[in-house]
């Protein structure tokens, strides 16, 4: 009994064996099963969510594959290849030390190429800021260029030419008349009737203007006459010779006056037009020269007047009318009286070591 009932324990005990790797595999399959069916959902899903490739992708995969395919051949045949000899590895090192100098000295020629590429730009900039002072001078250059090119060429004056034939001396004699030669103006100017009249109003009125007679032994009386007085006179008459006005100023520091006849510059007896005429103003004015006895012209030519000095004097030369010239730039003519005045003023100290004056150069005739 006791050895059926053993038997019965065991075939209980391996019924349930059973029952639970039954039920495990049970669990087991529906687990597959359940795998299975998400799997494929999701493979599904997968698929559905995949856009199809297009020619172009299709051929470039097609080439990285067959360059897969070259690499993978290389690699082969490098692992199918024998190992290098120790000979071999030396070069490679040596080959590798040379690399790695001429790294170095690429390195530093970097450096070097850096620098420069500095200094090429600041010479750059330099010459960027020299040729912009280059082209403002340019500009100004053609600036005046155009001015020039609008500017009129200037004519030269024509040329004169002045011959100085032998010279002769005046006649002690001689009644001179001067003819003063202001640009294109000629002014005739004559002394000899201004001092009648100068001296005229003198005689008139010498007592009153007198004002001590010194006496000298063995000489003449000094007659010495107001120098105020007679100035004063002088400035009331208003005395002219036609548009010349006649003065008599101040000589204070002296005992001398002189006679002062003053023209206006731009207002003359005869023009250069008007020598051209046949029969003209100047014409005249050497008619009236010529009809004088002993009458003598002298010239005396401003700078600017030449070519009215030439015109003129060929007027004067063709009615044979005695000249000279000279140059001469002031606007009046000047002559000393025949009386002596007292002198206002203390005359001036000569300056130490000075010589005398000379007197000029004698006037010629030409």
């Amino acid at each position: 009994m006791a050895r059926k009932k053993s038997n019965d324990e065991q075939g209980v005990s391996m019924d349930s064996l059973m029952d639970a790797l039954t039920n495990v595999v049970a669990v087991l399959i529906v687990i597959l099963i359940l795998l299975q069916v998400d799997v494929g959902q999701t493979v599904e899903r997968m698929l559905n969510d995949l856009k199809p490739a297009t020619p172009e992708q299709i051929e470039l995969a097609k080439q990285q594959k067959q360059q897969l395919i070259e690499q993978i051949s290389k690699q082969k045949e490098l692992l199918k290849a024998p190992e290098p000899t120790p000979q071999q590895l030396g070069k490679i090192e040596a080959d590798l030390s040379l690399l790695e100098e001429s790294l170095e000295k690429n390195n530093t020629s970097l450096l070097e190429l850096a620098t420069l590429k500095k200094q090429v730009e600041a010479q750059k900039l330099v010459e960027t800021q020299e040729q912009k002072k280059t082209e403002v001078i340019l500009t100004e250059i053609a600036r005046f260029k155009a001015l020039l090119d609008q500017t009129p060429i200037p004519k030269p004056p024509q040329a004169t030419v002045v011959k100085i034939p032998n010279s002769r001396d005046i006649p002690e004699s001689a009644q001179i008349y001067y003819c003063f030669i202001h640009g294109d103006q000629a002014h005739l100017v004559d002394p000899i009737e201004a001092k009648k009249m100068v001296m005229a109003e003198f005689k008139s009125n010498e007592r009153t203007l007198l004002r001590e007679i010194k006496k000298i032994p063995k000489k003449p009386d000094i007659r010495i006459y107001d120098q105020e007085k007679t100035v004063r006179l002088y400035a009331e008459r208003n005395l002219k010779v036609r548009n010349q006005s006649i003065t008599v100023p101040y000589n204070k520091p002296w005992q001398v006056l002189q006679m002062r006849i003053t023209f206006d510059p731009k207002k003359g007896d005869a023009s250069l037009a008007d020598m051209e005429m046949p029969k003209g103003r100047f014409h005249n004015v050497c008619s009236y020269v010529r009809g004088v006895p002993r009458s003598v012209l002298i010239f005396k030519v401003h700078p600017s007047g030449f070519a009215t000095y030439l015109k003129a004097r060929e007027i004067a030369d063709s009615m044979n009318i005695p000249c000279g010239w000279e140059i001469d730039s002031n606007s009046f003519y000047q002559e000393r009286l025949d009386f002596t005045v007292n002198n206002i003023e203390q005359p001036p100290p000569p300056k130490p070591g000075a010589t005398p004056s000379k007197p000029g150069p004698k006037r010629k005739l030409d």
